[in-house]
Protein backbone atom coordinates (compact mmCIF):
# COMPACT_ATOMS: atom_id res chain seq x y z
CA UNK A 1 0.00 0.00 0.00
CA UNK A 2 2.72 2.38 1.26
CA UNK A 3 4.58 1.75 -3.04
CA UNK A 4 0.95 2.83 -4.00
CA UNK A 5 0.68 5.99 -2.56
CA UNK A 6 4.18 6.93 -3.46
CA UNK A 7 3.31 6.15 -7.02
CA UNK A 8 0.70 8.43 -7.29
CA UNK A 9 2.64 11.47 -5.45
CA UNK A 10 4.69 11.56 -8.84
CA UNK A 11 2.33 11.39 -10.59
CA UNK A 12 0.53 14.25 -9.32
CA UNK A 13 3.72 16.14 -9.58
CA UNK A 14 3.66 15.92 -13.33
CA UNK A 15 -0.08 16.53 -13.90
CA UNK A 16 -1.15 20.31 -14.11
CA UNK A 17 -4.95 19.27 -13.42
CA UNK A 18 -5.79 17.85 -10.02
CA UNK A 19 -6.72 13.84 -10.29
CA UNK A 20 -9.85 13.52 -8.48
CA UNK A 21 -10.23 9.61 -7.70
CA UNK A 22 -13.50 8.22 -6.65
CA UNK A 23 -13.80 5.77 -4.52
CA UNK A 24 -16.80 4.13 -3.21
CA UNK A 25 -18.81 5.50 -0.16
CA UNK A 26 -17.41 4.20 2.99
CA UNK A 27 -20.71 2.30 4.72
CA UNK A 28 -20.34 3.33 8.35
CA UNK A 29 -20.22 -0.25 10.21
CA UNK A 30 -18.87 -1.37 13.37
CA UNK A 31 -15.58 -3.28 13.67
CA UNK A 32 -14.46 -5.32 16.30
CA UNK A 33 -11.30 -7.19 16.58
CA UNK A 34 -11.26 -9.50 19.95
CA UNK A 35 -8.79 -12.22 20.18
CA UNK A 36 -8.64 -14.61 23.58
CA UNK A 37 -5.14 -16.10 23.76
CA UNK A 38 -2.74 -17.89 25.77
CA UNK A 39 0.99 -18.78 25.01
CA UNK A 40 2.11 -22.47 23.97
CA UNK A 41 3.07 -24.48 27.46
CA UNK A 42 0.81 -21.91 29.70
CA UNK A 43 -2.82 -22.48 31.18
CA UNK A 44 -4.05 -19.08 31.49
CA UNK A 45 -4.53 -16.15 28.98
CA UNK A 46 -5.39 -12.70 28.20
CA UNK A 47 -8.16 -11.12 26.24
CA UNK A 48 -7.93 -7.97 23.72
CA UNK A 49 -10.17 -6.68 21.88
CA UNK A 50 -10.49 -3.19 19.67
CA UNK A 51 -13.32 -1.25 18.80
CA UNK A 52 -13.54 0.74 15.85
CA UNK A 53 -15.69 2.35 13.16
CA UNK A 54 -15.35 1.92 9.54
CA UNK A 55 -13.80 4.83 7.36
CA UNK A 56 -12.78 6.52 4.19
CA UNK A 57 -9.83 5.17 2.95
CA UNK A 58 -8.26 8.68 2.63
CA UNK A 59 -8.78 9.06 6.64
CA UNK A 60 -5.43 8.32 8.68
CA UNK A 61 -7.43 8.39 11.51
CA UNK A 62 -9.10 4.80 13.14
CA UNK A 63 -12.30 6.39 14.55
CA UNK A 64 -12.33 4.23 17.60
CA UNK A 65 -15.15 3.46 20.05
CA UNK A 66 -14.81 4.23 24.06
CA UNK A 67 -17.10 3.41 26.58
CA UNK A 68 -18.32 0.08 25.42
CA UNK A 69 -19.23 -2.76 27.74
CA UNK A 70 -17.02 -5.78 26.84
CA UNK A 71 -16.85 -9.04 28.64
CA UNK A 72 -16.12 -12.86 28.67
CA UNK A 73 -18.43 -15.66 29.71
CA UNK A 74 -16.81 -18.68 31.21
CA UNK A 75 -18.40 -21.84 32.99
CA UNK A 76 -21.32 -19.32 34.01
CA UNK A 77 -19.01 -16.59 35.15
CA UNK A 78 -19.18 -12.87 33.72
CA UNK A 79 -15.50 -11.26 33.57
CA UNK A 80 -15.72 -8.18 33.05
CA UNK A 81 -12.50 -6.06 30.34
CA UNK A 82 -11.25 -3.08 31.36
CA UNK A 83 -10.16 0.30 28.90
CA UNK A 84 -7.39 0.50 28.89
CA UNK A 85 -6.67 2.93 25.54
CA UNK A 86 -9.76 4.35 23.22
CA UNK A 87 -10.97 1.87 21.56
CA UNK A 88 -8.98 -0.54 23.43
CA UNK A 89 -10.39 -3.21 26.13
CA UNK A 90 -8.46 -6.01 28.01
CA UNK A 91 -9.06 -9.09 30.32
CA UNK A 92 -6.04 -11.06 31.97
CA UNK A 93 -5.37 -14.47 33.69
CA UNK A 94 -8.11 -16.28 31.88
CA UNK A 95 -8.19 -19.74 32.50
CA UNK A 96 -7.79 -21.72 29.32
CA UNK A 97 -8.91 -25.42 28.75
CA UNK A 98 -9.70 -27.31 25.36
CA UNK A 99 -12.17 -28.55 26.58
CA UNK A 100 -14.34 -24.63 27.52
CA UNK A 101 -16.56 -22.48 25.90
CA UNK A 102 -15.98 -18.67 25.70
CA UNK A 103 -18.46 -15.93 25.04
CA UNK A 104 -18.01 -12.58 24.49
CA UNK A 105 -20.50 -10.09 24.76
CA UNK A 106 -20.11 -6.61 24.15
CA UNK A 107 -22.53 -3.31 24.22
CA UNK A 108 -22.23 -0.20 21.97
CA UNK A 109 -24.88 2.03 21.64
CA UNK A 110 -27.51 0.45 22.87
CA UNK A 111 -26.74 -3.27 20.77
CA UNK A 112 -25.26 -6.26 22.00
CA UNK A 113 -23.30 -8.41 20.44
CA UNK A 114 -21.99 -11.74 20.78
CA UNK A 115 -20.04 -14.81 19.80
CA UNK A 116 -18.83 -18.11 21.64
CA UNK A 117 -15.86 -20.05 20.27
CA UNK A 118 -13.19 -22.43 22.05
CA UNK A 119 -9.74 -23.24 22.25
CA UNK A 120 -7.36 -23.96 18.72
CA UNK A 121 -4.32 -25.45 19.76
CA UNK A 122 -0.92 -24.69 17.92
CA UNK A 123 2.36 -25.97 17.12
CA UNK A 124 5.41 -24.45 17.42
CA UNK A 125 7.68 -21.59 15.98
CA UNK A 126 11.19 -23.84 14.87
CA UNK A 127 12.87 -20.91 13.47
CA UNK A 128 12.28 -17.54 11.72
CA UNK A 129 15.87 -16.48 9.87
CA UNK A 130 17.36 -14.36 7.47
CA UNK A 131 17.47 -15.55 3.74
CA UNK A 132 19.10 -13.91 0.74
CA UNK A 133 16.67 -14.41 -2.00
CA UNK A 134 14.50 -11.47 -3.03
CA UNK A 135 11.75 -11.12 -5.26
CA UNK A 136 12.02 -8.84 -8.88
CA UNK A 137 12.58 -5.41 -7.59
CA UNK A 138 15.74 -6.72 -5.33
CA UNK A 139 14.82 -4.76 -2.45
CA UNK A 140 12.89 -7.13 -0.08
CA UNK A 141 13.96 -9.01 3.12
CA UNK A 142 13.59 -13.22 2.92
CA UNK A 143 12.15 -14.30 6.25
CA UNK A 144 12.39 -17.99 6.14
CA UNK A 145 9.32 -19.43 8.49
CA UNK A 146 10.41 -23.19 10.08
CA UNK A 147 7.50 -25.46 11.70
CA UNK A 148 6.74 -28.81 12.51
CA UNK A 149 3.08 -29.35 12.00
CA UNK A 150 0.71 -30.96 14.52
CA UNK A 151 0.17 -34.72 13.96
CA UNK A 152 -3.33 -34.68 13.34
CA UNK A 153 -5.24 -33.84 10.11
CA UNK A 154 -7.04 -30.67 9.24
CA UNK A 155 -4.66 -27.78 11.04
CA UNK A 156 -4.65 -24.41 9.93
CA UNK A 157 -2.63 -21.21 11.07
CA UNK A 158 -1.85 -17.91 11.29
CA UNK A 159 0.88 -16.03 10.65
CA UNK A 160 1.71 -13.00 12.01
CA UNK A 161 4.47 -11.33 10.74
CA UNK A 162 4.24 -7.96 11.86
CA UNK A 163 3.35 -4.60 10.14
CA UNK A 164 -0.25 -5.59 8.83
CA UNK A 165 1.16 -8.90 7.33
CA UNK A 166 -0.32 -11.98 7.67
CA UNK A 167 -0.21 -15.26 6.32
CA UNK A 168 -2.32 -18.47 6.65
CA UNK A 169 -1.60 -22.02 5.65
CA UNK A 170 -3.22 -25.40 6.11
CA UNK A 171 -1.37 -28.87 6.53
CA UNK A 172 -3.11 -30.46 3.59
CA UNK A 173 0.31 -31.30 2.23
CA UNK A 174 2.58 -31.81 4.73
CA UNK A 175 0.51 -33.13 7.73
CA UNK A 176 2.30 -34.34 10.45
CA UNK A 177 5.80 -32.97 8.76
CA UNK A 178 8.32 -30.08 9.04
CA UNK A 179 7.72 -27.24 5.87
CA UNK A 180 9.69 -24.29 5.84
CA UNK A 181 8.97 -21.33 3.17
CA UNK A 182 9.95 -17.82 2.43
CA UNK A 183 7.35 -14.54 3.10
CA UNK A 184 9.77 -11.57 1.53
CA UNK A 185 8.94 -8.43 3.45
CA UNK A 186 8.76 -4.76 0.81
CA UNK A 187 11.85 -2.36 1.34
CA UNK A 188 10.16 -0.28 3.82
CA UNK A 189 10.78 -3.07 6.33
CA UNK A 190 12.83 -1.72 8.75
CA UNK A 191 16.50 -3.29 9.12
CA UNK A 192 17.82 -4.21 12.60
CA UNK A 193 14.97 -4.08 14.56
CA UNK A 194 13.82 -6.97 16.34
CA UNK A 195 9.95 -8.09 15.21
CA UNK A 196 8.29 -10.45 17.15
CA UNK A 197 6.26 -12.98 14.61
CA UNK A 198 3.43 -14.93 15.96
CA UNK A 199 2.03 -18.57 15.23
CA UNK A 200 -1.55 -18.94 15.66
CA UNK A 201 -3.56 -21.97 15.90
CA UNK A 202 -7.06 -20.98 13.70
CA UNK A 203 -10.42 -23.20 12.58
CA UNK A 204 -11.33 -23.81 9.14
CA UNK A 205 -13.93 -20.87 9.63
CA UNK A 206 -11.22 -18.15 10.45
CA UNK A 207 -9.01 -19.85 8.18
CA UNK A 208 -10.96 -19.13 4.95
CA UNK A 209 -12.08 -15.81 7.01
CA UNK A 210 -8.56 -14.67 6.73
CA UNK A 211 -7.78 -15.90 2.93
CA UNK A 212 -11.04 -13.49 1.45
CA UNK A 213 -9.43 -10.71 4.33
CA UNK A 214 -6.24 -10.69 3.03
CA UNK A 215 -7.63 -11.36 -0.55
CA UNK A 216 -9.72 -8.12 -0.18
CA UNK A 217 -6.66 -6.07 1.69
CA UNK A 218 -4.81 -6.25 -1.87
CA UNK A 219 -1.91 -8.48 -0.19
CA UNK A 220 -3.21 -11.06 -2.73
CA UNK A 221 -3.48 -8.80 -5.80
CA UNK A 222 -6.23 -7.15 -5.05
CA UNK A 223 -4.43 -3.91 -4.87
CA UNK A 224 -6.15 -0.54 -2.12
CA UNK A 225 -8.47 0.52 -4.84
CA UNK A 226 -10.13 -3.35 -5.67
CA UNK A 227 -14.16 -3.74 -5.22
CA UNK A 228 -14.99 -6.21 -2.47
CA UNK A 229 -16.80 -8.94 -3.92
CA UNK A 230 -18.84 -9.65 -0.78
CA UNK A 231 -19.15 -8.05 2.70
CA UNK A 232 -16.88 -9.86 4.76
CA UNK A 233 -18.63 -11.37 7.75
CA UNK A 234 -17.37 -12.87 10.79
CA UNK A 235 -18.20 -14.50 13.65
CA UNK A 236 -19.84 -12.03 15.74
CA UNK A 237 -23.85 -11.36 16.05
CA UNK A 238 -25.89 -8.43 16.54
CA UNK A 239 -28.38 -9.77 18.55
CA UNK A 240 -31.06 -7.00 18.07
CA UNK A 241 -30.74 -6.67 14.62
CA UNK A 242 -29.15 -10.09 12.81
CA UNK A 243 -29.07 -7.65 9.73
CA UNK A 244 -26.87 -5.09 11.57
CA UNK A 245 -23.50 -7.23 11.71
CA UNK A 246 -20.18 -6.39 12.89
CA UNK A 247 -17.25 -6.72 10.64
CA UNK A 248 -14.35 -8.68 12.60
CA UNK A 249 -13.87 -11.71 14.63
CA UNK A 250 -13.71 -13.21 17.46
CA UNK A 251 -10.82 -15.86 17.91
CA UNK A 252 -9.73 -18.32 20.62
CA UNK A 253 -6.05 -19.24 20.01
CA UNK A 254 -3.10 -20.76 21.23
CA UNK A 255 0.07 -19.31 19.55
CA UNK A 256 3.90 -19.35 20.22
CA UNK A 257 6.42 -16.37 18.95
CA UNK A 258 9.55 -15.63 18.00
CA UNK A 259 11.63 -12.51 17.44
CA UNK A 260 13.14 -11.99 14.09
CA UNK A 261 15.58 -9.30 13.32
CA UNK A 262 16.62 -8.40 9.86
CA UNK A 263 20.36 -7.26 9.46
CA UNK A 264 21.06 -4.37 6.75
CA UNK A 265 23.13 -4.98 3.79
Amino acid sequence: MKKIICVLGLLFIGCEDPIDVKLPKVENKLVIDAMLWRNIGETSGTLKVIISRTTDYFNDEVPLVSNATVSLELSDMLYMAQEVLPGNYNLYNIDMNKTDNFTIHLTVDNNTYTATESLVLSTRLDSVIQGENTLISGDQVEAIVTLTDRPETGNYYLIDFGYNNLFVTRDEFYNGNQISFSFFYDKYFPKNNPTPIYLMGVDKDYYTYMQILISHAGQDGGGPFATANSTLRGNIQNTNNNNDFPLGYFRVVERDSVIFTAVGK
